[in-house]
């Protein structure tokens, strides 16, 4: 290379100059390089994927974690007969042949059945069959084998060479099998008291969501295989017993443990795509693994050995001391274009110099009732609330409270006393412990742990809380108790999520964004509104707002970000009316009815939202006119996304008969059956706009043999003020032609029948005039 930064290719002679390089006096660097995926795959010999028999002279093999050494150990022993394998570096080839070891592979075909299955490795059969249905006529977890284990090469990787040095190897059975005698030797002796003897209690997360006990788990040291165990429990012994340490630093320690047991149990699996090891509870439950991985305790490499878990640890206590937070780079740069050439990757550590102070109190109980914090005492509450059913903390809590529990009960009697995690009072919606309504018991915890928070808020305090939102129905549920509870909403702000919840990649996927919801105590009583002069109001900012979010937009602001803004403003005009906003006389609006009234207005205001239903139309019926938009037919992805941060699902259309679902299609009711399936019914319960309107269309529908005029004139029956603007909005947006032209029949009938009931009409129109507001 020469001081201007060319150099020749040694192969093919070519001088190439289009590589940046900094000339430091004699010295050369390219920069940094980018490292480059290599394809690796581990074939394994069919003889062995075909399996062996359940016994062999001595009797019946183990493997399960109710087998004992002796049985188990003849299983791994003759399972290692038949296993060899071989590592390919690069793409496969199509037909991979090792005659040493008698291997040959057609790499087209997999020999990995479909999830949550099994195959039978025979050649004339091939039958696939579930294996939790193996797993519960066994009554036990399935044997399990070792097939491969990962080394490491310090002067290979010293020498650059590809993978960093590691390769695999046959695994050494002697010694798995030397851990197997030795905790059955120790278990009930030295180590006795060190690990979990207690039963897995019925939960959802344990027995409704993932059925353990169908895979053969019934305690908690079911999770662990007997070299994990006798790992643990010395460790456990280690940290409560050796040297001259204090209390203090034995607990921290213990965080450790905690961590070190998350990523070394039967739930740990292997990630091909990140090539490492994943811990359990990567996806937040009790999923059962078919691929299951381990680290030894102290390598040098690896993810989840014991010395990146005491890392944590020590990297905690020194930022407590020193703390920093990451800066963009970005950031940095809008401010010092000239620091910025000098940065690399996404952020920068930049110190705060406000270590944390030692004088805070961490208490152990209830958010429903803390006694010892006095009335108007707090400033500020900050808390981060559990979402419904979604994540279930007790039950997910307990593979670590029975470990930690043999460490600590005696320290902290009174904290663990029990068993398991207390979960009386756990603020979920748990179908196992409350199946008859559990999202009810939900809403009436959380409404008193936010009223436990208003009792210790000063009256100018603020509580401020975060919410993923990926969940309608929990958010509901959170935004209900929260004003129940005397709180009104003063500001939301999204921010940009990077956690995962729920089902998706390893169990789990990504949240598009949170929201910090900033609330203060409601001191006076709500004042009475109507839904139509509260709209108004809420139109008007947000179309005030319209303007600088446009500004954000095109500074780089997501779009959902900005309809979090302006449904944050809009649920803040809901907030401080809550339990006193009316969509007619009588009737309160429920919050389900604004956050889809909300939607609607949204919609409304969007350049792309194309002709809205019409305005006096209740929001439900504004909703679903959106989505059938000159249609009969809905797929239910198109439905379920249009619904989506509304709290509406479709089920509510289809209790009130306006839709059905058939098919992964939801349709349109026939007006015509819509209509007879009125006839005999009292015509007081007709209240809604669309069931009226429905009802008028079906009837004008030809040979429907049924007469308008016997409802309108029905004393029971009550118009509701909207119904002429949805004929009117039917009769040409109609899902069909025929609907189209009944409405324009039934518009005829109900405009004569309006000029001969004025008085009936006025009487109707009074539920929109509401507090000196007409809508």
């Amino acid at each position: 290379m020469d001081a201007k930064g060319n150099f020749t290719c040694p192969g093919c002679g070519e001088v190439h100059s289009d590589y940046k390089a900094k000339v430091d006096g004699s010295s050369i660097t390219l920069g940094k390089s980018k490292p480059k995926k290599v394809s690796l795959t581990l074939l394994v010999s069919p003889k062995w994927m075909k399996g062996a028999q359940s016994c062999d002279s001595s009797g019946p093999f183990g493997g399960s974690v109710n087998d004992d050494a002796a049985s188990t150990a003849r299983w791994f022993i003759e399972r290692a007969k038949n296993l060899s394998f071989i590592e390919v570096r690069g793409e496969l080839p199509p037909l991979v042949e090792v005659e040493s070891l008698g291997l040959q592979l057609e790499t087209a075909k997999s020999n990995i059945p479909s999830k949550a299955k099994f195959a039978c490795q025979e050649s004339t059969c091939g039958r696939e069959q579930a294996i939790v249905e193996s797993m519960a006529a066994f009554g036990t977890t399935a044997p399990i084998s070792p097939y491969a284990q990962q080394c490491y090469c310090p002067q290979c990787d010293a020498e650059g060479q590809l993978y960093g040095g590691r390769y695999f190897q046959e695994p050494n059975i002697d010694a798995i099998n030397a851990s197997l005698y030795e905790w059955e030797r120790r278990k009930h002796g030295d180590l006795k008291g060190l690990w979990p003897d207690s039963d897995i209690p019925f939960g959802h997360m344990t027995h409704q969501r993932q059925p353990l006990p169908q895979h053969g788990y019934l305690k908690w040291v079911d999770m662990f295989n007997p070299r994990q165990l006798l790992v643990h429990t010395q460790l456990l012994r280690s940290i409560l017993s050796v040297g001259e340490f204090s209390w203090e630093v034995r607990e921290a320690v213990l965080g450790a443990f905690q961590q070190y047991l998350r990523n070394q149990n039967m739930f740990c699996f292997w990630n091909p795509q990140g090539d490492k090891l994943e811990p359990h509870f990567s996806n937040n439950n009790y999923h059962p693994k078919t691929t299951v991985i381990e680290n030894c305790v102290f390598p040098s490499i690896g993810r989840g050995n014991w010395a990146s878990c005491v890392e944590g640890i020590v990297e905690g206590l020194e930022w407590a001391n020193n703390p920093w937070e990451i800066v963009a780079n970005s950031e940095i740069g809008s401010r010092d274009p000239a620091l910025a050439k000098d940065l690399s990757g996404k952020g920068e550590k930049v110190r705060t110099n406000d270590p944390l102070t030692r004088s805070a109190s961490v208490l152990c109980g209830s958010s429903t009732d803390i006694p010892s914090l006095a009335a108007e005492s707090h400033d500020l509450v900050i808390t981060d609330p559990p979402f419904g059913g979604l994540l279930h903390y007790s039950e997910l809590a307990d593979f670590f409270y029975v470990w930690m529990r043999l460490a600590l009960k005696d320290k902290y009697p009174q904290i663990f006393a029990g068993d398991y995690t207390p979960k009386t009072l756990e603020a979920v919606s748990n179908k196992a412990r409350h199946p008859d309504d559990p999202d009810a018991f939900y809403e009436r915890l959380l409404t008193a742990c936010w009223a436990e928070a208003h009792r210790i808020l000063k009256p100018g305090g603020l509580l401020a809380f975060t919410f993923h939102h990926s969940e309608d129905e929990p958010w509901v549920g959170v935004l209900k108790s929260l004003f129940d509870a005397g709180f009104y909403l003063e500001a939301t702000y999204p921010i940009r999520s990077d956690e995962t919840k729920g089902e998706g990649e390893f169990g789990s996927k990504t949240i598009e964004y949170d929201i910090i919801h900033v609330c203060r105590k409601r001191v006076d009583d709500p004042t009475p509104i109507s839904w139509a002069k509260l709209r108004r109001k809420i139109v008007d900012d947000v179309r005030d707002l319209k303007g600088l979010l446009e500004q954000h937009q095109a500074s780089g602001l997501p779009r959902a970000d900005l309809e979090v803004i302006r449904r944050g403003k809009a649920l803040e005009y809901y907030s401080r009316h809550y339990g006193h906003v009316y969509v007619e006389k009588g009737r309160e609006f429920t919050l389900l009815e604004a956050l889809a009234g909300i939607h609607q207005l949204l919609d409304d205001e969007r350049d792309d939202a194309g002709v809205a239903p019409p305005v006096l139309a209740e929001v439900h019926t504004r909703q679903f006119l959106r989505i059938y938009d000159k249609s009969v037919a809905v797929d239910r992805n198109d439905m379920v996304k249009y619904l989506r941060g509304t709290g509406t699902a479709p089920s509510l259309f289809e209790a009130y008969g306006w839709c059905s679902e058939e098919k992964k299609v939801y349709h349109l009711c026939d007006p015509l059956e819509f209509a007879k399936g009125w006839r005999g019914k009292h015509r007081k319960g007709m209240s809604r706009d669309l069931d009226q309107t429905l009802f008028l269309i079906g009837a004008c529908f030809k040979d429907s043999g049924m007469r308008v005029d016997e409802t309108l004139n029905n004393p029971n029956f009550d118009p509701h003020p909207a119904v002429p603007d949805l004929l009117d909005w039917m009769a040409s947006r109609g899902g069909s032609s025929e609907i189209q032209a009944a409405a324009r029949i039934a518009k005829q009938l109900y405009a004569k029948w309006l000029g001969e009931n004025r008085a009936k009409i006025r009487a109707a129109q009074e539920q929109f005039d509401l507090f000196g507001e007409t809508a």
